[in-house]
């Protein structure tokens, strides 16, 4: 995702529906040749096989920090300022795809340059979406990567590629599927998590959670999951930007704006007429959805299940697959949206903001408008970045 050049893709508002949240990546930076290396595992480091197994590191790159402070947007110089140079990896390891099969997927870890012993805390950033394996973090090591730069202010940072992406290219990408999204997250964290005591890399135990867009579902999600199931120490804070944590709603949204622009076509896609259609001719209108919104450059499978489920009218599903607004979070949660945001509704944070106050949550919440105007998702990044990097800093420790 390139700083200065965030461009939301949409093939109109029709294509809404399946078109949320897609972020185009930009390439850049130096490059060097790939060192691939097997994880070697000492006795003081566990690494049994299932979820969370890394398998090997590949040193991509170094980025100096001339080139990350020359990468940021002209917006966001003033208040950000790297720190470090940024030594690059792709990980491989295990975790499970949207069918519960276990397989070996990729990521990137980011590692700042930094001299003595000080610990460092550790930040899972969640990407946006994104239409090519290209721009998945493995794949785009360069100076304007987001998980770059947040290394390079002192982050041990862990940014997964997804099922779908990179080593995993050609399966199905879980897009606004709670679960299988969470484990992806969680599972790369516990991997480099045992990658780093191999290379004697010291964190000082803090955890942030992080992601802007589906970044910040996958986030919610992975929050969630680890919440839940008590995996392992819950995050200092978790910051997330104009998320669908309620995709119910999201899609609801969506279809009332085509439904203006174009009353007829507003009413072929509804899914109260669609389900009085066959499986096929929903599966036809689907598939088109998906393939016009991503384009023909797209080289990406994306699990339809959340579309398939809204199309036949099915709620029920939707919120028990894919809604991450109505739980009970035990860490603080920031949120960060634009009121004027028409790719991804406000409702989504209100949604989830109110249901976790009913649920007695209220204290762990805080929450931030994006102060840009208009005030609407892609203008709304630059903003993001910079309370995001400036919250969790004065929560940081050892940076």
């Amino acid at each position: 995702m390139k700083f200065d050049l965030l461009k939301h893709t949409s093939a109109g508002t029709i294509l809404g529906l399946a078109a949320c949240l897609v972020v185009t990546a930009c390439g850049g930076g130096s490059s060097s040749s790939p060192v691939t290396t097997p994880v070697v595992t000492t006795p003081d480091v566990l690494n049994p096989p299932g979820p969370g197994h890394f398998d090997t590191a590949t040193f991509i790159k170094t980025i100096s920090l001339a080139d990350v402070t020359a990468a940021l947007p002209k917006e966001v110089t003033a208040v950000i300022k790297p720190l470090y140079a940024v030594d690059t990896y792709k990980i491989t390891y295990t975790t499970t795809d949207t069918g519960g099969r276990s397989v070996v997927a990729s990521g990137l870890a980011a590692i700042p340059r930094k001299t003595g012993s000080l610990a460092s805390p550790v930040l899972s950033y969640q990407h946006a979406t994104i239409k090519t394996n290209a721009e998945a973090p493995s794949n785009h090591a360069t100076a304007d990567e987001p998980a770059v730069l947040f290394a390079s202010m002192g982050y041990l940072v862990s940014a997964t590629d997804y099922v779908g992406y990179g080593v995993t290219r050609g399966l199905p990408h879980p897009y606004l599927l709670a679960t299988p999204t969470a484990l992806s997250v969680a599972d790369f964290m516990t991997a480099t998590a045992r990658w780093r005591q191999t290379q004697s890399i010291a964190d000082n135990g803090q955890v942030f959670l992080t992601g802007y867009s589906e970044g910040a579902y996958a986030s919610m999600a992975t929050l969630r999951y680890l919440t839940q199931n008590r995996a392992g120490a819950l995050p200092v804070s978790t910051y997330i930007g104009a998320g669908p944590y309620d995709v119910v709603l999201t899609l609801n949204a969506m279809l009332d704006a085509v439904r203006k622009e174009n009353p007829i076509v507003g009413a072929l896609i509804s899914p109260g007429f669609l389900k009085k259609l066959g499986a096929n001719d929903r599966a036809n209108v689907r598939n088109l959805l998906l393939s016009s919104a991503l384009g023909s450059n797209s080289d990406i499978v994306f699990d339809p299940a959340f579309l398939d489920n809204f199309l036949n009218d099915d709620d029920a599903a939707i919120i028990a697959q894919s809604n991450v607004n109505d739980w009970t979070p035990q860490s603080p949660i920031s949120f960060f949206h634009g009121r004027d945001d028409t790719t991804v509704p406000y409702g989504n944070t209100d949604s989830a903001f109110q249901a976790m106050t009913r649920r007695g949550a209220g204290t762990l919440l805080d929450r931030m408008d994006c102060p840009v105007k208009p005030a609407e998702h892609i203008p709304c990044v630059p903003a993001f970045l910079v309370n995001d990097i400036t919250r969790l800093g004065t929560l940081a420790k050892g940076l």
